[in-house]
C-alpha cells in the first residue's frame, strides 16, 4: 500500500519531479536522475494523471521572481540587446573629474558640480541592496548598524544559488528587476559559495569548475550582471570569497576572486572587496586575528563555510569603507571636507514606458512581466479577497483559515509543492518557509511542501497545536510532550521531555512554556535567541534569531540578536506578540498594530485600524481584520491564491 501511495504521489506531480531533478548539479548523476524523472512524466501523460497539478500550475505561472523564470544568462542579455528593454535602464555615464574616485577636488571645481550631488546622512541615507546566497544574508543584516544610520539597507538571499546554475536562479534577471524597480544607490554582491560545479557553457558543453573554458563562461556571466546594474549614481560592490573549511576552496576561491577582479577592474562605477587575507587566507582558520590587531576571534559557523556575526560584521565595515570612498567630498560647499556624498539620480522615474508619468513607475522585464511601483516608494499592501477565520505569514508564503468553510489557502512561493494544499477543512494552519501545515478537527497534522527533510512529513497521532520553523515543525500532544521532525540541526527538532504549555519553532531553535508558565528554548543559542528570561510570560514567539514572550502585565520581553531594535519592544499594553525575520509586531489592547525592528519592503509599517489578530513573517507582516479580511504589508507576493 506504501509503495502504491508513493508511485501514485510521482505520477500525480511528475512536473515537480523534473524540476527537482533537473535542480540537480549538472553532470552523470543529474541525467540518470533527470531522465527517470522524465520518464514518469511522459507515464503521467500518456495516462493524463498529472493534468490537475499542471493546469493549477498553468494558472498561477512558476514562482514571483523573474530570477525563478528565466532558465539562461543568454536570455537577459537578448532582451536587452534585441527588445529595447535597455531603455530603462541609466545609461552609465562618461567618467568626468567629478565623479572619478580620486581625492576631493578643490572648492571651485566642485562646487561646480554641487547641483549633482547629495550629502549622505540618516534623513537621507544611501539605498543599498545586498544580494547573494546564504553567505549574503548575515552580511546584509550587519551592514545597517555598521553603517551607523547611512544606509537603507535591504537583503536579497538565496541560498544554494550563483552565477553557474541560472537554471535553478537567474541572477542576472533577478538584478535586472532589482535594478529597475527599486533602482538602488549601492548593490553589494556576495556569491560564490556553490559556484565550484560544472556548468553548462553558452554553446552547450559541459564545462568542469577552474578550466580556462570555465573561468571564461563565469566570467562572462558576471560581467552581465555588472551590465544590468550599471548606472551612473550607483556603486556595485562585489565581495569576494573568503577561505572555507572545503576542499576545493584552496584552488577554486583563489580563482573565482582573480577572474572576480579581472571583470570589476572593467567597470568603473564597480569595486572588489578582496576578503581573503582578512580571513587568515591558507589554510583556513576558524579564529583570526581582528583587523585593528589582537588576539584571534573565531569568525565562522560550525560548518566551516559560513561566515558568524563577528567576520560579518567584519565585512560589512570593509563595504562601508569602500562606499564613502566613493565621491568623497564631492559636496563642495554643501558638506564639510571628507563627508560621504553621493551623484544624484538625473531622473526620478520612467514613468509607464509610453511617455506618460502618473502614480506608478513601470517597466517591462524580459520575460514579459510589468513592474510597476509607487513613485514614493510607499510600502505594498496585499488584501487577498474573501473572508478569513486565521492568517499565517511566514518567509515566502502566507496562510489563511477561509471563513465559509474552514478550508487552507496559501499565497506565495509555490515552490517544492507548497502549492500542493489538501482539501477539507481544518482547525487551524500554519506557513512555512518551505512547507504549511494544519490540524485536521480530528486532531491529526497533516502538512504539505517539500520533500526534503522529512518535513512535510508530520507524526502520526492527535496533536492540540502546530507550530513552523524554517526547516522543522513542532507539534503539542494531548499529554503536553512536543514532538518535533524535520531538520534537526542544531538539536532544534529535539525538545525536552517535559510538560509544555505551548510550543513555538524559529527558524534554527524552538521555545516553550512549561505549566510554570516560565520559558524553555533548545536548539541553536548563537545570539542567545534560546537564553530566556527569568518569570512568567502567556506566551512565546521563536523569530529568525531572536524570541518574544508577553507578560501577563500586557508588556513584551525580547531577547537575541537585537540588529535592527527587534528586541526593543515599545511601551504600551499587548494582547499578543509574533516575531518575524528581524522585525517584531504585536498587537495592542485597543487593536492597533505597533511593529518594530527591520522595516526592508515597510513589513515594520503597519496600517492603520483594528486588527483581531497578527503575525510576523520574513519579508512581510499579516493581519486579521474585524471584517474577517485580512491585510498584508511589505514584500509584494505573488497576489494569486495556490489553491
Amino acid at each position: 500500500m506504501v509503495l502504491l501511495c508513493l508511485v501514485s504521489t510521482a505520477l500525480l506531480t511528475s512536473g515537480k519531479l523534473v524540476e527537482i531533478a533537473e535542480r540537480q548539479p549538472l553532470g552523470d548523476s543529474r541525467d540518470r536522475w533527470v531522465s527517470m524523472a522524465e520518464a514518469v512524466d511522459r507515464a503521467a501523460n500518456f495516462l493524463s494523471l498529472n493534468r490537475p497539478y499542471d493546469l493549477i500550475a498553468d494558472w498561477r505561472g512558476v514562482g514571483q521572481d523573474v530570477g525563478e523564470r528565466l532558465d539562461t544568462v543568454g536570455e537577459v542579455v537578448e532582451a536587452l540587446e534585441d527588445s529595447g528593454q535597455d531603455q530603462f535602464l541609466p545609461e552609465l555615464a562618461e567618467p568626468t573629474d567629478a565623479v572619478e574616485r580620486v581625492a576631493p577636488a578643490p572648492t571651485e571645481v566642485a562646487a561646480e558640480f554641487a547641483v549633482e550631488f547629495t550629502v549622505v546622512s540618516p534623513d537621507r541615507p544611501l539605498t543599498v541592496h545586498v544580494a547573494g546566497d546564504s553567505q549574503a544574508d548575515d552580511v546584509g543584516h550587519t551592514l545597517q548598524e555598521a553603517s551607523g544610520g547611512l544606509f537603507d539597507v535591504t537583503v536579497n538571499s538565496r541560498n544554494s544559488t550563483s552565477l553557474v546554475r541560472p537554471d535553478y536562479f537567474n541572477w542576472p534577471a533577478e538584478l535586472l528587476k532589482v535594478s529597475i524597480r527599486d533602482d538602488p544607490d549601492v548593490v553589494v554582491l556576495f556569491l560564490g559559495a556553490s559556484e565550484w560545479q560544472n556548468m553548462e557553457a553558452r554553446d552547450g558543453s559541459l564545462v568542469e569548475p577552474g578550466t580556462p573554458e570555465w573561468l571564461e563562461e563565469w566570467s562572462w556571466r558576471l560581467s552581465v550582471a555588472l551590465d544590468v546594474l550599471s548606472a551612473d549614481h550607483r556603486l556595485v560592490v562585489w565581495v569576494g570569497l573568503p577561505p572555507m573549511r572545503v576542499a576545493w576552496s584552496i584552488a577554486g576561491v583563489p580563482a573565482i576572486n582573480a577572474a572576480a577582479a579581472a571583470v570589476v577592474a572593467d567597470y568603473p562605477q564597480a569595486v572588489m572587496i578582496d576578503i581573503w587575507d582578512l580571513f587568515g587566507g591558507a589554510p583556513y582558520a576558524e579564529k583570526v586575528a581582528p583587523p585593528a590587531g589582537g588576539s584571534p576571534v573565531r569568525v565562522r559557523m560550525d560548518d566551516g563555510i559560513h561566515l558568524n556575526r563577528t567576520g560579518s560584521s567584519w565585512v560589512s565595515h570593509e563595504v562601508v569603507k569602500a562606499v564613502a570612498a566613493v565621491w568623497e567630498g564631492q559636496c563642495g560647499t554643501a558638506a564639510e571636507d571628507g563627508a560621504i556624498c553621493w551623484r544624484a539620480r538625473a531622473d526620478a522615474g520612467q514613468g509607464r514606458g509610453d511617455g506618460t508619468e502618473g502614480e506608478e513607475t513601470c517597466a517591462e522585464l524580459p520575460d514579459g512581466e510589468l513592474v510597476c511601483w509607487p513613485t514614493d516608494r510607499a510600502a505594498p499592501l496585499f488584501r487577498p479577497p474573501g473572508k478569513y477565520e486565521s492568517v499565517s505569514a511566514s518567509w515566502n508564503q502566507v496562510c489563511a483559515l477561509r471563513a465559509a468553510d474552514s478550508t487552507a489557502t496559501c499565497w506565495g512561493d509555490d515552490l517544492d509543492g507548497r502549492g500542493n494544499i489538501p482539501g477539507d477543512a481544518f482547525e487551524s494552519v500554519v506557513a512555512g518557509a518551505w512547507h504549511a501545515c494544519g490540524i485536521r478537527p480530528s486532531g491529526q497534522v497533516q502538512c504539505w511542501g517539500t520533500p526534503v527533510a522529512n518535513m512535510a512529513v508530520a507524526p502520526a497521532g492527535i496533536y492540540t497545536n502546530v507550530t513552523i520553523g524554517e526547516r522543522h515543525s513542532c507539534a503539542l500532544r494531548p499529554d503536553r510532550r512536543a514532538v518535533c521532525w524535520g531538520d534537526n540541526l542544531y538539536d532544534r527538532s529535539t525538545p525536552p521531555d517535559i510538560e509544555f504549555a505551548m510550543v513555538s519553532a524559529g527558524r534554527w531553535h524552538s521555545c516553550g512554556l512549561v505549566p510554570d508558565l516560565s520559558a524553555v528554548c533548545w536548539g541553536d543559542d548563537s545570539h542567545g535567541q534560546a537564553s530566556p528570561p527569568g518569570g512568567q510570560f502567556t506566551s512565546l514567539s521563536a523569530g529568525e534569531i531572536h524570541t518574544c514572550g508577553l507578560r501577563a502585565d500586557g508588556t513584551v520581553e525580547c531577547w537575541g540578536a537585537n540588529l535592527y531594535g527587534e528586541t526593543e519592544a515599545p511601551d504600551g499594553e499587548f494582547v499578543s506578540v509574533a516575531t518575524g525575520e528581524r522585525h517584531t509586531c504585536g498587537l495592542l489592547a485597543n487593536g492597533e498594530a505597533r511593529c518594530w525592528g527591520n522595516n526592508d519592503h515597510g513589513r515594520s509599517e503597519p496600517p492603520a485600524g483594528v486588527f483581531l489578530a497578527l503575525d510576523a513573517g520574513g519579508n512581510i507582516s499579516c493581519g486579521l481584520r474585524p471584517d474577517q479580511s485580512v491585510e498584508c504589508w511589505g514584500r509584494e507576493l505573488a497576489g494569486e491564491t495556490v489553491r
